[in-house]
């Protein structure tokens, strides 16, 4: 098929299914999916398994304890050879009862929604383009693997391990996170900064405050040192940053505190040896007490690796910016600090391009929207980068 042609058809095909995308939208953004929620996240992957199962693909759901279903499907065209991903996550940031008190709405060019933003309109996107790709006759002659995580919003410990076993050995991973639109041109990201997640708890004595207050060991006057010295870690000229929340600790005030706990993030850690340092500097923690007699514990866990800039994630831009050429859309290769999945499958080796999504704004608020122009055009971009390839 000649250039012109499939630019036309890309083009078709995301003006064809954009109500369509609108009405997956809409239904969504009424479910209740935060993270854990295992009964909103069964209402989602229903939804999601049914287009999926339209366009004949073989589905299996993977069920993670306490989180709900991960979807892992595949589409194998006859003769096929290689295989790409298309992710998204399901999970959002919302508990129970939130889209009922902010329903979907759209005003002007925007479409509001919980979740419409982070990241239902990727999976939208994913999926539409997919099926307008088929029915152009414009699907390359690869398998096409689809693997919706369910809790990417508290750093993918599950989804991770089916990264690794679903994932490993593709050819290229398409990430359908939001996207940025600065000066008329779309981001696609392929590197982002890595996050620690961790915990510092402290034990002291208590002792009645007034009567036996020498007596005491105040916990939480040590976490206060702790914090601070934290906070001194900060590197503002890499913008690696320590953030401490929330806090909590000691039974009422006149009691001198006996323990405390804080949870901290180090985010912005611009590549995976840079862990090290931020993980000796939380360890350190341990060495020393201002107040005597107090105890200090601090566990951490990696939360995001970094996706590190790479010669083989420009592979994946690449791949997208031909298809953007096609299209007369202006794309750039951007890097952004924000974590997502796209780490996790970046650093399986596989040539990965992120935020393929529409233009979103307010992620994480009630007022999460998404630019509705963006919806179509990123949908004609993925119809024809799935052409391209």
């Amino acid at each position: 098929m000649q250039h012109t042609d499939i630019a036309a058809a890309a083009r078709a095909g995301a003006e064809q299914y954009f109500d369509a995308e609108l009405e997956f939208l809409k239904k969504c953004s009424a479910i209740d999916c935060g993270t854990g929620n295992v009964v909103g996240n069964a209402k989602v992957t229903a939804l999601i398994s049914e287009i999926l199962q339209e366009m004949g693909a073989e589905v299996n759901l993977i069920f993670a304890e306490g989180l709900g279903n991960h979807i892992v499907a595949t589409l194998r065209p006859e003769g096929w050879k290689g295989s790409i991903v298309l992710n998204a996550h399901t999970d959002t940031v919302f508990g129970e009862g939130f889209t009922a008190q902010h329903p979907f709405h759209i005003e002007g060019d925007y479409a509001y929604g919980l979740g419409i933003g982070d990241c239902k309109a990727g999976i939208a996107i994913s999926l539409y383009a997919v099926k307008a790709a088929m029915e152009a006759g414009l699907l390359p002659k690869k398998e096409i693997k689809f693997i919706y995580n369910c809790d990417e919003e508290i750093g993918t410990q599950s989804g991770s391990q089916v990264y690794a076993q679903e994932a490993k050995g593709a050819e290229y991973a398409f990430v359908f996170e939001g996207c940025d639109l600065r000066d008329g041109v779309y981001g696609v990201v392929t590197s982002r900064r890595g996050v620690i997640l961790g915990t510092i708890d402290v034990t002291g004595k208590e002792a009645h405050a007034g009567a036996a207050y020498l007596e005491g060991r105040s916990a939480i006057l040590e976490m206060a040192h702790k914090i601070i010295e934290l906070y001194s870690f900060n590197d503002m000229q890499q913008g690696i940053y320590y953030n401490v929340a929330p806090v909590e600790g000691g039974r009422p005030n006149g009691i001198v505190a006996g323990s405390a706990h804080a949870e901290f993030c180090c985010a912005g850690l611009p590549t995976n040896a840079s862990f090290s340092q931020a993980e000796q500097n939380i360890c350190s923690l341990e060495e020393k007490t201002t107040v005597p007699d107090c105890r200090v514990t601090v566990g951490y866990r990696t939360l995001f690796p970094a996706m590190e800039k790479s010669a083989q994630n420009h592979l994946a831009y690449l791949a997208v910016e031909n298809a953007a050429h096609l299209l007369e859309m202006p794309v750039a290769e951007v890097a952004e600090a924000v974590a997502t999945d796209a780490a996790y499958l970046s650093s399986l080796g596989i040539p990965t391009a992120d935020a393929l999504s529409a233009v979103w704004k307010d992620i994480h608020t009630t007022e999460e929207c998404i630019y509705l122009p963006s919806l179509k055009e990123k949908t004609a971009l993925f119809i024809a980068t799935l052409a391209m390839l």
